[in-house]
């Protein structure tokens, strides 16, 4: 924007707009009193002032200090505009249930609002959130989307929650930059009145900033998403310290941890778009989709793709449009995409028809086009069923491919397991278990350790280094019973994807 806050230009496209004498403006937003005081500051800026009435079906046409008698209803309210010789701004709230009914005197009395203020410095603001315009008004009425809060909204009505908070001077002096900004991302996509009751329920009966407040921030966007219908949002996510190997992935990822920071913008680094994530079942494909959201500190969202087409979400192509609404509403975000082939392989295409082939193509336009920060993070274990659209560059900025975790990697994630279950790692020979899970997957060596676990606790012991020997030996790892799958994945992966460990 130039330098120009948001807000400013906003105040500077609704300005254009009575300056350029547009009758009816319609703004899309649910933000009633954002809207309300963004009007009243614009209208400051006229000499002489233009009064802003705020019109409802209940209480008609009022100003700060003046109330228009016999205008609640919307023809009575529309008249009162049009009778009004003066300058002024018209902020109708709830107009757009008439207009859904299709009211033809409503209709009707909008064109006459029109043919009045076209030449005049008076502007008609329909607010709602959602666009109705009967085709009658379509060449009479501006439409104009105003966009949610952007981070300098966000902080200001943050510092002004913690300034109102009881505890308000030991929040602030705990409240580094760095935390600060992780609350702002976190809040961003919720409107004002959102952020405001996040903020305050995440601040309450605290003296001190912490992370765990990120988490509560979070939370009420979960509100938004769960209207959706289809997406769910994700709470348990894993650091990417809680994660074995996979360090070429973890390079890559780090590398983009400014990409949300006020210094890698004005750098100019591009936002990354998603990863595509293929290989062996059990090696971690959910974990590392889950490790980018906890990663820059922004919401985890899962997209269920077989769930869209089960007929209980509505229709496919209208569900998918409102959860991707949905995650460009909260953005900041990532999408989490589980067995994406499942959703828009060929074969799920040639099965579905038209719908399945509508659907696909809104998914890639979407892909393509979104400009709001919702990374997509995809797993796939049939890679070959996805269409090659799917594939090419400037989808995903990379495919990873994951296999059996090596030597280190498997020392890495025992440890990992063994300190989460309590036990004490100089009591057990790390090589010597590495040694005796070769061929393992993470998913295996987890319930080699968990039942080493049970084993120990039901005979009212430590668990030791024998416990996870006789539970991997009773496992029979993905790379016996999959040898042959498992060297067909590595050999289309060879030169067509980056292994995810170095």
């Amino acid at each position: 924007m130039n330098g120009v806050s948001q807000k400013q230009q906003v105040l500077q496209d609704l300005k254009r707009f009575v300056l350029s004498k547009a009758s009816i403006v319609y703004i899309l937003s649910d933000e009633e009193d954002r809207v309300e005081g963004l009007l009243r500051e614009l209208a400051s800026t006229f000499q002489p002032k233009p009064k802003v009435f705020v019109w409802t079906p209940l209480q008609g046409l009022t100003a700060e200090n003046e109330s228009l008698p016999d205008s609640a209803s919307p023809l009575e309210g529309l008249d009162k505009v049009i009778q009004r010789p003066d300058h002024g701004f018209y902020v109708f709230e709830g107009l757009h249930a008439f207009l859904k009914a299709d009211d033809p005197l409503v209709i009707r009395k909008l064109k006459d609002v029109h043919r009045s203020l076209r030449n005049r410095y008076s502007t008609l603001f329909i607010v709602a959130p959602y666009l109705v315009v009967p085709e009658d008004l379509r060449r009479d009425v501006t439409v104009y989307e105003l966009p949610l809060p952007d981070e300098s909204e966000v902080e200001r009505m943050m510092m002004s929650v913690i300034s109102g908070s009881p505890q308000g001077t030991k929040l602030l002096e705990s409240l580094t930059n760095e935390m600060k900004d992780r609350l702002v991302k976190a809040a961003l996509g919720l409107s004002l009145d959102q952020m405001a009751r996040a903020f305050r329920s995440a601040f309450f009966g605290r003296t001190k900033v912490d992370s765990s407040l990120v988490e509560a921030v979070i939370e009420e966007k979960g509100q938004i998403i769960k209207k959706s219908g289809i997406l769910s949002l994700v709470t348990k996510r894993p650091s990417i310290d809680e994660i074995g190997g996979l360090d070429n992935l973890k390079e890559w990822l780090r590398k983009r941890a400014h990409v949300l920071h006020e210094d890698g913008k004005t750098f100019g680094i591009p936002l990354p778009k998603g990863v595509l994530i293929t290989g062996v079942s059990g090696c971690g494909k959910s974990l590392c989709a889950k490790m980018f959201a906890s990663f820059w500190g922004i919401p985890l969202l899962h997209l269920d793709m077989a769930r869209l087409y089960d007929g209980t979400v509505g229709e496919p192509e209208k569900a998918l449009q409102v959860a991707l609404q949905t995650a460009e509403a909260v953005a900041p975000a990532v999408l989490w995409i589980d067995e994406i082939e499942a959703g828009i392989s060929i074969q799920s295409q040639k099965a579905g028809g038209g719908t399945q082939s509508r659907v696909f193509a809104s998914f890639l336009t979407w892909m393509q086009e979104k400009t709001a920060f919702v990374f997509i993070a995809a797993t796939a274990n049939v890679i070959e069923l996805l269409p090659p659209e799917v594939l090419r560059k400037g989808r995903f900025d990379q495919i990873f491919f994951v296999t059996l975790p090596n030597t280190q990697e498997r020392k890495a994630i025992l440890t990992i397991h063994l300190k989460r279950c309590g036990a004490t790692l100089s009591r057990f020979n790390l090589d010597m278990l590495v040694k005796i899970t070769e061929g393992f997957n993470g998913a295996e060596i987890e319930q080699a350790v968990n039942g080493a676990m049970i084993e120990a606790f039901d005979a009212g012991r430590p668990m030791t280094e024998q416990d996870i020997v006789i539970a991997a030996g009773n496992i029979v790892p993905l790379s016996t019973t999959m040898r042959e799958e498992i060297g067909r994945m590595e050999r289309w992966a060879y030169n067509r994807a980056i292994p995810a460990s170095k």
